[in-house]
């Protein structure tokens, strides 16, 4: 039986059950597969692998956020409004409403995970 291979990304941390939990609250994605180190959440047309690597120091409330990345997922939520406060009570931040932006039909705005990850949530926009 082959399995289907879909686009993803792989995020690293160092508390894997914190930062599933998170991004269960804020994608809906599903749990495709689980263990120790490691959680698969998933669509049909998306994976995202969030794997503990051991010996990593935590990061501790409130995460500073990782500038120097050169990649930044992005997620669509229904509302940016409701995942401001969803991030927040979850350990992870929101930029300020009066920071989000429009292109191509949606609606930004950058936040960062439990972790300091930078990331985007993007809502449809009429």
């Amino acid at each position: 039986m082959a399995t289907t291979i879909r686009p993803g990304v792989v995020i690293l941390t160092s508390d894997n059950g914190r930062l599933a939990r998170f991004y269960q609250a804020m994608t809906g994605l599903a749990v495709r597969a689980i263990d120790r180190d490691i959680t698969v959440r998933g669509s049909d047309e998306f994976e995202l692998v969030i794997h503990a690597l051991s010996g990593e120091p935590r990061v501790g409330p409130p995460p500073s956020p990782r500038q120097d990345a050169y990649i930044k997922p992005f997620f669509p939520v229904a509302s940016l409004s409701e995942a401001r406060e969803r991030a927040a009570s979850l350990g992870g931040q929101l930029r300020p409403r009066d920071e989000e932006w429009k292109a191509r039909g949606f609606r930004a705005c950058e936040a960062i995970d439990p972790d300091g990850n930078v990331i985007q949530f993007r809502e449809g926009a009429p």
